[in-house]
């Protein structure tokens, strides 16, 4: 009996020492090299403690060269990873493609897409000529060694490089791209558990550092354009309304943010040469009568130079909402037509300084006799005549003027 006992709790010892604590770590936007360095830390921590990593990913895409690293690290690491497209409606756009199927297991919450990672030119359109073949063979075969070397569907995985085909959760899965579908952490751990091998401890979550969260929150592409449109907008209304330097203080960290954002993603130097040209046509609007043409090229220049922010090599996936694109473009439309209509009316307006401007001013009588005498009025002293008979310190009312002469009333308080 004695023996037994021990036998038991040798037993009970063996298995709560293999079970893994479970250590989450989320990845929500572009992937980049913060993205990297973020897992990495992850991962090490991870192999330190003898535990499996979760990561939790939804990415519309993000840069060919952070993506690289980051599989090259996956496959490497003698840690087990688990991507876990998710919540549900995630997806592994693009470069998460790559990601997600190098993982030791996959899987995808229901409603989630995972695919999309054919490579683009600096206008978002399929490459063309020599170059586009060597880019896209080179691509082609990167995912085709992940999907080899996890075991996965080689062909529907390739798909995805060379003819921008994306999967839901269950096409992913019915092609053995993915190894499972789940909604929580939990299920997934269960999932993979069993797959792979291993008893599943706790599950602990991963906070990214506060150098981290910045870096992430810079890496969203309409973050960064709306940074660089408010940044240029503060200094703009600085150089209208100086002396504040509230609008020069907001203008500044603005800039100074999206000039941060701009390393950890590249952008399109054209495309923020179209921007700030858009911007320098809006400034000339101002000063020259062009009609409207002025603010349409603007925004001609502006839409497109979102649009191709970030559309350059090595950027796969990353693009600005073209909601944000019409509301940018709509707000600058809708001032600048407000601020036209002003200025027509002002010009339309008819002149309203000198003896022309003085029906309708009101004044105090300084001196009157037999019908004339005199009116100050604006600083300045007027002849003035009328019917009415009126006394020093009197206030009336000017209804004409003849030559130099101010036409007289009472006033309505008299």
């Amino acid at each position: 009996m004695k023996r037994l006992f021990i036998f038991f709790a040798m037993v009970l010892t063996f298995s709560f020492a293999q079970a893994k604590e479970v250590l989450v770590c989320e990845v929500n936007g572009i992937i980049s090299g913060y993205t990297h360095n973020y897992l990495k830390q992850a991962l090490k921590k991870a192999t330190d403690e003898d535990a499996v990593l979760l990561v939790r990913l939804d990415t519309p895409g993000g840069l060919l060269d952070s993506t690289r690293k980051i599989v090259q690290m996956f496959l490497e690491s003698e840690t087990t990873v688990i991507v876990f497209v998710a919540p549900q409606g995630a997806r592994a756009g693009s470069a998460g493609t790559f990601i997600t199927l190098s993982a030791n297991y996959a899987a995808m919450a229901e409603g989630s897409n995972i695919g999309a990672a054919h490579p683009v030119d600096i206008s978002g359109k399929d490459i063309q000529g020599e170059m586009a073949q060597k880019i896209e063979n080179d691509t082609v075969a990167f995912m085709k060694s992940i999907a080899e070397k996890r075991g996965r569907n080689a062909e529907a995985a390739v798909e995805t490089v060379a003819n921008s085909v994306s999967y839901t959760s269950k096409e992913a899965l019915e092609k053995g791209l993915i190894d499972g579908i789940a909604n929580t952490d939990a299920e997934v751990v269960k999932l993979a558990a069993v797959k792979l091998g291993f008893e599943a401890g706790g599950i602990t979550a991963l906070n990214p550092s506060a150098m981290q969260k910045t870096a992430f929150f810079l890496s969203d592409p309409n973050i960064l354009i709306l940074l660089l449109f408010v940044g240029i907008a503060a200094i703009f209304l600085e150089f209208k309304m100086p002396g504040t330097f509230i609008f020069a203080g907001i203008g500044i960290a603005a800039l100074v943010l999206f000039l941060a954002g701009i390393n950890i993603i590249p952008v399109n130097s054209l495309a923020l040469l179209l921007i700030l040209a858009g911007f320098g046509l809006l400034i000339a609007e101002i000063f020259v009568p062009s009609f409207g043409l002025l603010t349409l090229a603007a925004v001609v220049c502006m839409g497109f130079g979102m649009y191709l922010m970030f559309s350059r090599e090595g950027n796969m996936g990353i693009g600005v909402s073209f909601w944000l694109i019409f509301g940018v473009i709509g707000t600058i439309a809708a001032v600048f037509i407000f601020l036209g209509r002003l200025l027509i009316k002002d010009f339309r307006k008819k002149t309203v300084t000198g003896k022309e401007g003085m029906k309708g001013e009101t004044g105090i009588i300084t001196d009157w006799e037999n019908g004339k005498g005199h009116i100050f009025i604006h600083g300045e002293l007027w002849r003035a005549k009328s019917s009415f008979n009126f006394n020093k310190n009197d206030s009336a009312t000017v209804t004409a003027v003849e030559g130099m002469v101010l036409i007289l009333e009472a006033s309505n308080n008299e």
